[in-house]
């Protein structure tokens, strides 16, 4: 399984041979913002998150497309500070992706309603932070990070309004590992496994 980060990129480096009979690629690029879901929804504590995409499209015969895209979504620190406590701790997630789309066009032409797919790579990054209140700020007593790269798959449907500007909703799917937080006084941090769901919605420009 070691091979699945490398997969999207193969894929990607590969697009263009497939795509010789269509014309040159459009550039791109998205800004989205996402609402987090499951064991994201709480671990960002119900926090909406946002981001930003590259992307590059080969638009086929038929209605059909291929889209690699490079992604960077942020969410929200997420703190936990108890009540009649010196004691706060804070999350904070970041995830970069590479990845393909495949595209289909249900009017035959690469504008209107469209219904995509697609996977990747997904690289998470979680750092997490302790702290202990010290006069009027707090002290930093234990900072850890931990990075996941995982397989993540993506599906949902958008509209082309002009050649340009489009819209685009997405549910996206990609695991990561994350710190047990279950027990916020424990000073034992117990790897789990997160579904890293989210919903994007996605402003779209292309030229």
């Amino acid at each position: 399984m070691k091979f699945l980060p490398f997969l999207p990129l193969a894929l990607a480096l590969s697009l263009p041979l497939s795509a010789q009979t269509a014309k040159g690629p459009t550039f791109g690029f998205s800004a989205q913002i996402n609402a987090p879901l499951g064991n994201l929804k709480d671990d960002t504590d119900k926090t909406v998150g946002g981001g930003a995409s590259f992307l590059v499209q080969w638009n086929l015969s038929g209605g059909h497309a291929i889209r690699p895209r490079l992604d960077l979504n942020v969410f929200n620190v997420s703190v936990y500070e108890p009540s009649h406590s010196n004691y706060r701790e804070s999350r904070d997630l970041s995830a970069v992706g590479l990845g393909v789309d495949y595209l289909y066009y249900v009017g035959g032409m690469p504008k209107g309603l469209y219904l995509t797919a697609g996977a990747g790579a997904t690289r998470w990054d979680l750092s997490y932070t302790t702290s202990d209140r010290v006069g009027n700020g707090f002290s930093s007593s234990y900072d850890r990070s931990k990075n996941t790269t995982s397989l993540s798959l993506a599906a949902g449907l958008g509209w082309q309004f002009t050649r340009v500007i489009g819209l685009e909703a997405r549910f996206v799917h990609a695991p990561y590992k994350a710190f047990d937080l279950n027990n916020p006084t424990s000073t034992t941090r117990t790897d789990v496994n997160r579904d890293g769901d989210f919903l994007q919605l996605a402003a779209t420009f292309r030229w």
